[in-house]
């Protein structure tokens, strides 16, 4: 049965947000879907690691359970990074949307301006979160599979379905290619209307490449190696960032 809501008229008291902007409210319900994608395939991944892990500890060759090889210990310990990973930044990107949307309904906004607008302020973290999301959990099914080997390929294991079933998670809520090319065109309109301050960190890292390095160093603080790896990854893709804005309006 279809249903059809061709010249149907609204109540004025049911309307969501204004006459003739239902895309804005359309844009952001899909940006909370990408959020919850991500939650959905972290789930899934979740159980098909287990999955694997309670095979790969039960399943011996060579009189030992294959868990103790070191092929399979890589493979499980690059599933387990992948849904950390997933998991860590989901949490972080769900609390700052909250944290928004109280903000927001505490300014005086009413509800549902609130939702939709603490939903638009990380719409780009939403579209990188549902790439990482369900490719992760590609991984973990597609190292599930071979962890499992033959087996993993027969309906009387679960891992089987776990990856005809991930497949479609990196196409519907946006195909994983559009949500890539929406997070640059994203932070570029942002830099570019000042919403996003790029080109000054991005400068700032420049400036550091000609000045004298900093040989200090701060080993003995909780995680400084990490810390430090992380402050690299960040200048990269500030350098990156930075002269890709500055071609783009170049060609301008």
């Amino acid at each position: 049965m279809q249903l059809y809501f061709q010249d149907c008229k609204v109540p004025v008291e049911n309307l969501l947000g204004e006459a003739g902007k239902g895309h804005i409210i359309a844009f952001n319900i899909l940006n909370i879907g990408r959020l919850k994608l991500c939650a959905a395939a972290l789930g899934g991944a979740r159980r098909a690691l287990t999955t694997t892990i309670e095979y790969a500890t039960t399943r011996e060759q060579f009189k030992t359970a294959i868990a103790n090889f070191g092929a399979i210990k890589n493979k499980l310990a690059d599933m387990a990074i992948g849904v950390w990973v997933a998991e860590s930044s989901l949490y972080r990107t769900a609390k700052w949307i909250d944290d928004k949307e109280n903000e927001l309904v505490a300014a005086g906004k009413p509800f549902n301006e609130a939702l939709l607008g603490a939903a638009e302020e990380y719409a780009i973290e939403c579209a990188m979160l549902k790439v990482f999301g369900s490719e992760v959990l590609d991984l973990v099914v597609d190292e599930g599979v071979q962890i499992h080997g033959g087996n993993g390929f027969s309906d009387e294991y679960i891992i089987s379905k776990a990856y005809r079933d991930s497949r479609i998670n990196r196409i519907y809520e946006g195909t994983n290619e559009i949500n890539r090319l929406l997070t640059v065109d994203m932070v570029l309109k942002r830099a570019m209307k000042g919403r996003l301050d790029l080109m000054g960190p991005a400068m700032a890292v420049q400036k550091e490449l000609m000045a004298i390095p900093d040989f200090g160093s701060d080993d003995d603080a909780p995680f400084a190696k990490e810390k430090k790896i992380v402050a690299g990854f960040k200048k990269a893709i500030l350098m990156t960032a930075g002269g890709a804005v500055q071609k783009t309006d170049g060609e301008d």
